[in-house]
C-alpha cells in the first residue's frame, strides 16, 4: 500500500482541568449530545498512578469529543500562540457575531473578537473553554 484512505476525524480528546465545569461547557454552550463515560482503571499513562475516566460527546456533521477526567491531576502548560502543536479546534457556525454574542452572555472568554478574514473567505471568533482550550467559530463568507 502507498498510501492511506482517511475517511475523516474519528475523535478529538481533551485533557480536562475540572472535568464538570468542561462537561457543563460542551454540553449547555457547545450543545454537543453527551454520550457515555468510559472508567480506566487499571489503565495509568506516562507519569501517573491512578486510572482515569474518558466521557463521550457527539460532534455535530460527525465525529465525537472525547474528555479525559483524571480527577484534577491534569497539568496546566502555558502555551503561547506561536508554539508547535494544535493551535486551535475550529467548528463551522452559520452566524458568527450571534455565536460571539451567545459566549460573552455565558461568561465565554473571548480570544479574538468577531473578525473578518477577507483572504481566506472566513469570520471567526477564537475563546476558550474551561481549561483553556482555544476553540474558534467559523463562519464561511
Amino acid at each position: 500500500m502507498d498510501t492511506i484512505t482517511v475517511r475523516g476525524i474519528d475523535h478529538v480528546a481533551i485533557n480536562t482541568r475540572d472535568f464538570p465545569a468542561s462537561a457543563k461547557f460542551y454540553a449547555e454552550v457547545m450543545g454537543f449530545h453527551r454520550r457515555e463515560t468510559v472508567p480506566m482503571s487499571g489503565t495509568n499513562p506516562p507519569g501517573t498512578s491512578a486510572g482515569f475516566s474518558i466521557t463521550y460527546f457527539e460532534i455535530p456533521g460527525g465525529g465525537r469529543m472525547e474528555l479525559f477526567d483524571y480527577g484534577g491531576r491534569s497539568r496546566d502548560v502555558a502555551r503561547e500562540e506561536t508554539d508547535t502543536g494544535l493551535r486551535h479546534l475550529a467548528f463551522a457556525v452559520d452566524d458568527v457575531k450571534a455565536a460571539e454574542k451567545m459566549l460573552r452572555e455565558k461568561g465565554v472568554p473571548i480570544v479574538l473578537p468577531a473578525t473578518d478574514i477577507p483572504s481566506l473567505g472566513a469570520r471567526v471568533v477564537l475563546f476558550l473553554d474551561p481549561g483553556g482550550v482555544t476553540l474558534e467559530f467559523c463562519e464561511k463568507l
